[in-house]
């Protein structure tokens, strides 16, 4: 994790949830590829790419 001492309460948590579905999705990722449906894992790594912008947002609340 990183330190967010600067981060509510509910904002901690929304990092949590975020982390546990990026991992759900990386996951999805993978298996979308080893059954070769590569749109639906280009789809998934778009939202991969969405959580870890709202989690980087979020972490630069801490520091500021």
């Amino acid at each position: 994790m990183g330190n967010y001492d600067g981060l509510t309460p509910e904002e901690r948590a929304r990092i949590t949830e975020i982390q546990d579905l990026l991992i759900e999705r990386f996951v999805e990722q993978k298996t979308a590829l080893e059954e070769g449906d590569n749109v639906r894992a280009k789809a998934i790594g778009q939202e991969i790419k969405a959580l870890q912008r709202e989690k980087q947002e979020i972490q630069e609340w801490a520091t500021t």
